[in-house]
């Protein structure tokens, strides 16, 4: 047991550092008062050698869990180019309500993404995802964006039902106004396994945003769980 730690803090514990290295504009963010809950649900419908398609759905409490401020919907489809690169194809569809009203804006989202990982050792994996996006808002103007996230994941055993655990950060940028808007850092995730086909992860994050021509960051800290089924 003492080893199995001492591997997570030698392997994990720095390239966890060095993760959030990329987050620095997180970490300066001055905190908004909101603490945020989603709750995620993720059916993988089909997966063979080459393919792999999912359904999600999600729902986001804004205000300390007072109000429903978003859900979506996220139909996936993945294609297993090679053993450490995934390409894939996800519409979104997005509806979003401020805190100042009953009425939703919609939302449609389209991604391509490359999913390139590596898995360093035996226990550690490090994975990206690079996403264009193209948001088409409903009585709004339409803009491209591309996200950026970079992970690592340490596979854990004779945990009982923890099998891992993890951290990110993910980065997103905005063309039409040329500018980072949005960083999304989870410094722990916790991975369970529930059955052979289901898991459930717990994440705190950082979700910290700017406006447009403001240098200074707003953060929300965001609880999650996020639910898998395999078919």
């Amino acid at each position: 047991m003492m080893n199995k730690f001492y591997r997570l803090f030698r392997t994990f514990v720095p390239a966890a550092v060095l993760l959030f290295s990329a987050a620095l504009p997180s970490l300066k963010a001055e905190f908004d008062n909101d603490v945020r809950y989603w709750q995620t649900v993720s059916l993988n419908l089909h997966e063979d050698e080459d393919w792999r398609v999912t359904m999600s759905g999600q729902t986001r409490l804004f205000d300390d869990a007072k109000f429903l401020g978003a859900w979506l919907l996220l139909p996936t489809v993945e294609y297993k180019m090679h053993p450490n690169f995934d390409v894939g194809a996800t519409y979104l569809l997005e509806d979003i309500r401020s805190d100042c009203g009953d009425e939703y804006g919609r939302l449609h989202i389209f991604w391509l993404h490359v999913s390139p990982h590596w898995q360093l050792t035996d226990d550690l994996k490090f994975s990206m995802r690079h996403v264009l996006g193209y948001r088409a808002v409903e009585s709004s103007e339409n803009y491209w964006i591309s996200r950026h996230r970079f992970a690592l994941s340490y596979k854990l055993e004779n945990m009982g039902p923890l099998v891992a655990v993890g951290a990110s950060t993910e980065l997103f940028y905005n063309y039409e106004t040329d500018h980072l808007f949005e960083n999304r850092l989870v410094p722990l995730s916790l991975t369970f396994k529930l059955t052979d086909q289901m898991k459930l992860s717990l994440y705190g994050m950082a979700q910290s945003k700017r406006a447009q021509g403001c240098q200074s960051w707003q953060t929300a800290y965001v609880f999650g769980q996020s639910l898998s089924y395999k078919f």
